[in-house]
């Protein structure tokens, strides 16, 4: 059994391969999702936790670090496992970020490495996504549009090659990437602009 933690991954809303692409690579073996909450069942998070061979964690790195709520969960796992809770699963990340460079998640990988020491479970492996609003953006009129397939597609077989990490649970290289096919100075120029549409219609709410 895989256990999915949905930590919060909202830049990724859209990438449906996240959650059911893992499932679907894994050639469908029984997956349970869990959104991580202040107020989850721990009980049967904790049933989850003994049962899964793996522990996939989804989340937004922002100011490198994974959600709070995610921080108090992982803490909250930590002590379960002193408490004398038994954890055999492997465990994978999957982080994204708005940044262009995937590499941007290194900081929050090695907090999660952390944990998985503290907590005595075994680190699988770590994939970092950069330009997670490049799905967003590209939908729009404009050159971005020919890209539209080919950043989707960096994203799929990212995942494809992490879930198979996953299905055989094995240990490897925690990998990075990138939209390469669209440049970084682009990728910017167009967060920019989004970021001045959003300012803008803050403001003329205010007024």
């Amino acid at each position: 059994m895989i256990l999915f933690l949905d930590g919060g991954y909202c830049t990724a809303a859209t990438d449906t391969v996240c959650q059911g692409g893992i499932q679907e690579y894994a050639q469908g073996e029984e997956l349970i999702s869990v959104k991580i909450e202040d107020d989850m069942d721990w009980g049967s998070v904790c049933r989850y936790l003994e049962d899964a061979h793996a522990i996939v964690l989804a989340a937004d790195v922002y100011l490198d670090s994974v959600p709070s709520k995610v921080l108090r969960f992982l803490e909250r796992v930590e002590q379960a496992v002193i408490g004398g809770e038994s954890i055999g699963g492997r465990f994978y990340a999957i982080l994204y970020t708005e940044l262009y460079e995937g590499e941007q998640t290194s900081v929050a990988m090695a907090v999660l490495k952390n944990f998985c020491v503290h907590a005595n479970i075994t680190w699988g492996r770590g994939l970092g996504i950069g330009g997670s609003k490049v799905q967003t953006n590209i939908r729009k009129r404009g050159p971005w549009r020919f890209f539209r397939r080919r950043v989707a597609d960096f994203k799929a077989s990212a995942l494809q090659e992490q879930a198979l990490f996953i299905r055989e649970r094995i240990q490897g290289t925690d990998a990075y990437v990138n939209p390469k096919e669209v440049s970084r100075k682009e990728y910017i120029r167009r967060m920019n602009q989004e970021m001045k549409k959003i300012n803008r219609a803050k403001i003329a709410q205010n007024m």
